[in-house]
């Protein structure tokens, strides 16, 4: 299992993270950009900002998927990575769910696929949603979703972006309150998660909290998760 999860800040410093994603494909990679937690009159502007991004990188095709709903296997199996968009965590979560994305998702990861996800796109991947509402700019639940369970690719961690050090204790107390660890990520770090090893990358460190403790993680560092 091959997940890179963003904390949600501008493109301009992701440079090194980006090599990174790269550096775990294969040559000629395709990529799959899901921009569905957006605005969709943003959805084209998303993928030219996504194919500029890219454009050093020299994907052999980048394509966007707008219908969760319509994606198969046989279509999906062609590609060697997914990038999830970030927006509306509420919004993209209630796409998924109205489809079978989670157990493609699955599949496309036991066959060696990566997932990229940023902001919203990474915390769906996390255990729980709550972290979604947290800090001075919070996603609202426009989707009106009654369960915030996540996709659960991380075990029990929730994956909560945009992290600023004034919501430590907001996120120690929804690890109270719920019993999930978080891995919190500042706007321009991000971690790779190869099976049970967290790898922090970017510009920033990445934040661990546990009921025991919280552990900040410096880039370039490992951890295991427990």
């Amino acid at each position: 299992m091959k997940l890179i999860m963003t904390g949600g800040g501008d493109s301009e410093h992701f440079e090194e993270i980006d090599q990174f994603f790269i550096s775990l494909l294969s040559t000629d990679p395709k990529l799959l950009f899901i921009p569905l937690a957006g605005d969709p009159e943003n959805f084209n502007d998303g993928l030219e900002r996504i194919q500029g991004t890219f454009s050093t990188i020299h994907f052999e095709k980048i394509e966007m998927c707008l219908d969760l709903e319509e994606l198969e296997w046989e279509y999906l199996k062609n590609f060697d990575a997914i990038y999830i968009d970030g927006g509306n965590t509420f919004t993209l979560m209630e796409e998924i769910r109205n489809t079978h994305f989670y157990e493609l998702i699955h599949r496309f990861i036991h066959h060696g696929g990566v997932i990229n996800g940023d902001s919203a796109g990474a915390i769906i991947l996390g255990s729980h949603l709550e972290t979604a509402h947290f800090g001075e700019t919070p996603d609202e639940n426009l989707a009106n979703i009654i369960s915030y369970q996540g996709l659960n690719l991380l075990g029990q961690y929730a994956i909560h972006c945009h992290y600023q050090e004034s919501e430590k204790k907001e996120v120690q107390e929804f690890v109270e309150e719920f019993g999930f660890p978080v891995i919190a990520l500042h706007e321009n770090s991000a971690i790779c998660v190869n099976d049970r090893e967290i790898e922090v990358i970017g510009e920033a460190s990445a934040t661990i909290f546990t009921h025991k403790s919280v552990e900040v993680v410096l880039p370039g560092h490992k951890k295991l998760m427990e």
